[in-house]
Formats: C-alpha cells, structure tokens, sequence
C-alpha cells in the first residue's frame, strides 16, 4: 500500500469555486448596460422647468394646461400631471371652468384625490379674498388725529421710549409704519441717515416721526426738538418733506414742528404752500399748544 499522501492541492474539488469567482462567460461588472434615468426623474426635471420659467417670465406665456399642470405639482408631489391637467380641462372646458367646478365634479375625473380637489377649490377662494383686500380704500392718514389713533395702541405697556416712522404716499396713504428701536428718541437707533434710506427705498411722499413718552408729558426735550431738525433738515434736501414729529403719551399728544413751522407750508401732495392743508391737518390735534419756549 503506497502511503503517500495526496497533495492538498490535488484533494481540491475540482467544480468547487470561491464564492467571489465568477465564471469565464459572465461579462464584466464594467460591461453591465447603465440603467436609463428614471420616470421619475424625467419628470421632476420637468417641474423644476416649469417653476424656474414661471419664476423668471411669469405666466403671460403659459398655456391654460400649464398653468393647471404647474398648481397640480403642489398637490401630487411625484409624477407626471400633464395628461390630469388636460383630462381636467378637456371635462370642464377651460381652465376657469376647472377653477369653478365643485368638489365632487372634481373628484369624477380620474387621478384627481382628496389633496388636488382641495387644492383646485381653494384657488377661487383666495383669489376672492385677494381682490375684496385689493379693491378696499386704505384709510387716509390726513389728520393728525388720525396718526395719533393709530399709533397710541402701539405704545400700550411700553414702559420705555419707541420710535416709529410713518410713510406716507401723496395720498396720505400709509405705504409702511416701521419702528427704529427703543430708547431715548437721540439714542444711534434714530440716525438721520436711515431714516432717509427708508423714505427714498419705498418711494414715500412725506414721513412722520412719532415716540412716546411713557411715564411724562407732551412736551418736546431738547433732544427731540434736537433730532426734529435733523431728520426734517436731510429730509428736505431728499425732496421728502417730515410732516410732524409726534409725541404720544397715554392721554395726550403733541406736535412738534405746528410750533415751529405753523402752517403755512408746502404741502405733500401738491408741493405748493398750502395753509388750508395744515388747517385740516391739525384740526384734530388734541395739544394745540406751541412749543416755540423749547426751541433752541
């Protein structure tokens, strides 16, 4: 009997394979075919070319069904809505008929659920509440009274200074009410420099300057008559005139430039000296005292 024994290469299997081996036919990783983009991703592109051309050009060059199909992202979040958007309008006839169809009506046309139908009903409702707001008068700022009335509520349980700018458009319309900050009316918030910034950026035809004093009187510091010249000073020469400078406190009011002006002014409106217009102006003002001992 031969004892040899048998080489461990020669006990091997020989069908055996590691598992990692692949056999000599099979192609190689490199060679498998790239799979082709998506539906999905076709179609996302898709909508992010219809926002980013209704971001740059608005709608005027949108068809009926792009429009429709562009609100129709919002409410199916993936997937292509052209064919939904023209069974919609197909069914309704126009894409004002599709905005006017009631809910169930919506739902008889297929692929439109729960979110689509919410969605299609809603548009007609805020676009009715957008055009009663559009089409309602803004109140008229032309009085002093008026300004009082409107800032007072925005000084109740303030126990320190605030600083408001009114803009008015040559309507005396109120076009922004911004706050300037906190503190004394001469603190850094009240620089000059801003506030005429804000007059120019939103177009305003005249400003009023308002605070309040918390725990005092109406009646003008230096530093308010101070930060009064000023701002009326720079305003003048940006062509927006400061109508007033207002001091509110919790029962009365004041008005700092009626005392050192008078009346006999160029009006915002019309740019000409205007008596009448500061008459009615301050026909309201509650302090019809003058101020001219304060002035420096």
């Amino acid at each position: 009997m031969d004892n040899r024994k048998e080489p461990e290469s020669n006990r091997q299997e020989t069908s055996a394979r590691p598992a990692s081996a692949k056999p000599a036919s099979a192609k190689p990783a490199s060679a498998k075919p790239v799979a082709a983009t998506t539906a999905g991703d076709i179609h996302g592109g898709h909508r992010q070319r219809l926002r980013a051309r209704f971001l740059k050009g608005g709608s005027d060059d949108f068809a009926p069904h792009e429009l429709l199909e562009l609100v129709l992202c919002y409410a199916i979040p993936r997937g292509d809505v052209n064919p939904l958007a023209h069974r919609l309008i197909q069914r309704f006839g126009s894409l004002s008929g599709v905005l006017e169809a009631g809910e169930s009506e919506l739902r008889s046309v297929d692929g439109v659920g729960d979110s689509t139908a919410c969605l299609l009903r809603l548009l007609p409702a805020v676009m009715r509440a957008y055009a009663v707001e559009k089409n309602r008068p803004a109140p008229v700022f032309d009085t002093v009274g008026k300004l009082v009335a409107y800032l007072r509520p925005l000084y109740v349980g303030l126990t320190t200074e605030r600083v408001y700018l009114i803009l008015l458009d040559n309507g005396m319309r109120m076009i922004d009410c911004i706050s300037l900050g906190d503190g004394a009316v001469n603190c850094s918030a009240v620089t000059v420099r801003r506030i005429a910034e804000l007059c120019l950026t939103n177009h305003a035809a005249c400003a009023v300057l308002a605070h309040n004093h918390p725990k005092g009187m109406a009646i003008p510091s230096g530093a308010d008559l101070e930060v009064t010249n000023r701002v009326d000073s720079a305003l003048e020469t940006v062509g927006v005139p400061l109508l007033e400078h207002l001091i509110i406190t919790e029962y009365s009011d004041a008005a700092i430039l009626r005392g050192r002006k008078g009346t006999l002014r160029a009006s915002p409106i019309t740019g000409e000296l205007d008596q009448s217009f500061y008459e009615t102006f301050y026909r309201d003002l509650h302090s019809q005292g003058r101020w001219d001992d304060f002035l420096s």
